[in-house]
């Protein structure tokens, strides 16, 4: 059986969402997710801002039911209406099976978006954090006129090494795809311009985004997660980037080199920031 493609993806609070994918539903949430069969779903019920998914149940029996909430009320009544109005028709289904016996739940691992913007955070509060830390020093020091100073240098300091870090893992990335994923072409879909699509390991069409008017591209993935992969870049560009990176960590460090230089010399006498030059 079908549903119509136009059944929305329905979002939720936590970074949840529940869409039709096959002859299932899934359901993901921040750490897991949740493939129900649609032959194991008695309703699904609309509620306000809320979507719950009724298992089926034997009769007697209180029936499990998966909820997602903080949706938008349209998303989900137009949801339950399109899939109740398929359900009927679905082959097998019986209403008073166990439903959760064919429900199937397994660890969300974090997508490389997830990764990268975790990291990223990360990378800042690390950047930030010894810039708060030498304003602190260098005001002990009874220099406060320093810190006017270090918060320019030190916004540039952490940008540069943000900007290091983007550029490197970049880098990096198309470097272990190109050389140690998997390359071959994708064709460009006649329905789509600019939608390249290619098969993976194990027969599932994918598909990759760039510029239209090519009949194919070259792509790399990594075998082990078809999903992530790239556009393979000219050398000069790969090289350009790399020399960026290379010189925005140097900039950064030399930044944060100065900075606990003048802590240093703030402390030991050698240097006087509140006399004129």
């Amino acid at each position: 059986m079908s549903i119509t493609p136009s059944i929305p993806v329905v979002q939720g609070s936590g970074k949840s969402s529940l869409q039709h994918e096959g002859d299932a539903l899934l359901l993901t949430r921040r750490h897991d997710e949740i493939r129900i069969p649609l032959a194991a779903i008695a309703q699904v019920r609309a509620e306000g801002r809320s979507l719950s998914v009724e298992l089926t149940a034997p009769a007697g029996a209180t029936a499990f039911t998966h909820r997602i909430d903080g949706t938008s009320e349209a998303a989900a009544a137009m949801f339950a209406a399109t899939v109740n109005a398929a359900l009927p028709e679905v082959a097998g289904r019986d209403t008073n099976a166990d439903g959760t016996a064919l429900v199937e739940a397994h660890t969300r691992p974090a997508s490389r978006r997830e990764r990268r913007n975790r990291l990223l955070k990360w990378w800042t509060a690390a950047t930030v954090a010894p810039v708060v830390v030498l304003c602190v020093l260098i005001g002990v020091a009874g220099q406060p006129v320093g810190i006017v100073l270090f918060v320019p240098l030190g916004f540039v300091a952490a940008a540069s090494t943000l900007m290091s870090l983007v550029s490197l893992s970049s880098w990096y990335r198309e470097f272990r795809l190109t050389r140690h994923g998997i390359t071959t072409l994708a064709v460009e879909s006649p329905d789509r311009p600019g939608m390249y699509l290619y098969t993976d390991p194990a027969g599932l069409v994918r598909q990759v985004f760039t510029w239209a008017g090519r009949l194919s591209t070259t792509i790399s993935y990594d075998p082990a997660n078809p999903a992530d992969v790239i556009l393979p870049r000219s050398a000069l560009f790969r090289r350009g980037e790399l020399c960026f990176g290379v010189v925005c960590a140097l900039g950064g460090v030399a930044f944060y080199a100065t900075m606990i230089a003048m802590v240093v010399q703030s402390f030991t006498g050698s240097l006087d920031l509140s006399e004129p030059a």
